[in-house]
């Protein structure tokens, strides 16, 4: 049973979540069009594959500099207004790029692409607002259940991509461009499902113990010096992301986004010029969507029963082993398939168990903000990442590029080990809501 379906949460906290799952849900659509189709545009507009990895660094870079401003807001005026206004203005860069793209205009296509990634930068913020819903010991569950909504959105994306060539054959409309009228669509819809989240998730962070009144947990203090210990207060957003255990989730997502966001930029355009099939990358993007979301709930519930330090060293050194074994197998359909799996399952760990674990640090007043920063870090390394990945591609084969993707996995695991004692000792200690500011 999910932790969106125990007994045991309140009726109001189920419903909220379910409304997040379907804005995740819509959410994963548009990113998975984005990713399908971005490397396709860029050559198609350009007309070279050293630039392949552009629309996804503009998408990170984006994220970056809206994330923490969109974490702020959110903290002040609620989770529901920040969600709506995200999903409203990614539905006007969707509506943009395919304007862009029927006309042709390479700048116009990267100035909607920047349109559309700032709609994403705040819509992404879903899962401070489930966190902010469940004590430590459901967290990481519930997480994973309002992840596992990207499931849903990730194989409808490669579909409505599908359907939209369909489209545009019988239209004689632009085959790129069609498949963002769908996302228009899902992302409307979304913001129609979010108007319902009354009370806010915020209001029932900040008030949690009425909801969960047998949930005891117990308060954080982060010192100075980094280390995480019981006390009586709550921990400033400074100083939780000064921990090192905030800063070990922190890397560990940054990494697993980065060698992700690697592959993601560049593995359509490198499956293409091995000689595979639309149909057939659309195949490979829908088990690496499988990957990220069919098992977020399982791995949430094991993240909330073993500890996050033990997925999040998983989830590094799958990212990373999986990563290489793309580049290496892209020849070959299965093992292609299979390993964009696994890059996928690596950071469903790293993702589900790192968001919970800075929501475990943080509150009700706080968590959007340091769930942004996360963000910030996250998709500043997944740019340098995704520019990186395209001038490899084209100088020096996949294999180079799945070097790249190995070293960012890897890399994390030097940031866990550091704060290894501290996660460990997080296991039993729980943040009461509330806190500073």
């Amino acid at each position: 049973m999910s932790a969106g379906a125990r007994p045991d949460v309140p009726a109001v906290v189920r419903r909220h979540t379910w409304l997040l799952f379907l804005a995740a849900a819509s959410l994963s659509t548009g990113l998975s069009t984005s990713a399908q189709l971005g490397s396709l545009i860029i050559y198609s507009l350009s007309g070279t594959a050293a630039l392949a990895g552009l629309p996804t660094a503009l998408n990170a870079l984006t994220v970056t500099a809206i994330g923490y401003p969109a974490g702020r807001f959110m903290d002040r005026h609620g989770r529901r207004p920040g969600l709506m206004i995200g999903f409203f203005t990614g539905a006007v860069g969707a509506v943009l790029v395919s304007l862009a793209v029927t006309s042709g205009r390479l700048v116009a296509y990267l100035l909607s692409a920047v349109v559309f990634s700032a709609g994403v930068a705040v819509s992404q913020l879903t899962r401070a607002a489930v966190a902010d819903m469940y004590p430590a010991t459901l967290r990481a569950g519930a997480v994973g259940l309002v992840v596992a909504g990207g499931l849903l959105g990730g194989v409808g994306g490669p579909m409505l991509v599908a359907l939209g060539e369909r489209v545009a054959h019988a239209t004689s409309a632009h085959p790129l461009a069609v498949p963002w009228v769908f996302v228009v669509a899902t992302f409307v819809l979304a913001a129609g499902v979010l108007a319902r989240l009354k009370p806010d998730p915020r209001e029932i962070g900040r008030r949690i113990g009425e909801y969960f009144p047998r949930a005891h947990d117990v308060a954080i203090v982060v010192p100075r010096n980094g280390w995480i210990e019981p006390g009586t207060q709550q921990a400033s957003v400074g100083e939780i992301i000064r921990s090192r255990p905030a800063q070990a989730a922190i890397i560990t997502l940054a990494g697993a986004q980065a060698t992700m966001t690697i592959l993601m930029a560049t593995s359509s355009l490198m499956m293409s010029l091995h000689g595979h099939e639309m149909s057939t990358i659309s195949l490979a993007l829908m088990a690496h969507v499988v990957g990220m979301f069919g098992l977020s709930v399982p791995v949430g519930r094991l993240a909330d029963r073993i500890g996050r330090r033990p997925v999040l060293i998983a989830g590094a050194l799958l990212s990373a082993a999986s990563g290489l074994m793309f580049t290496l197998g892209i020849h070959s359909a299965a093992i292609a398939m299979v390993a964009f799996y696994l890059v996928g399952l690596g950071w469903c760990l790293a993702f589900v168990a790192g968001a919970a674990l800075l929501g475990d640090l943080s509150t009700a007043s706080t968590r959007a903000r340091v769930v942004s920063l996360s963000d910030v870090l996250s998709h500043a390394s997944a740019a340098v990442a995704a520019v990186a990945s395209g001038v490899l591609l084209s100088r020096g084969g996949e294999v180079t590029v799945g070097v790249l993707a190995a070293v960012m996995g890897t890399l994390p695991l030097l940031a866990i080990a550091r704060a290894g004692l501290e996660l460990r000792a997080l296991a039993p200690a729980l943040p009461v809501e509330g806190g500073g500011q």
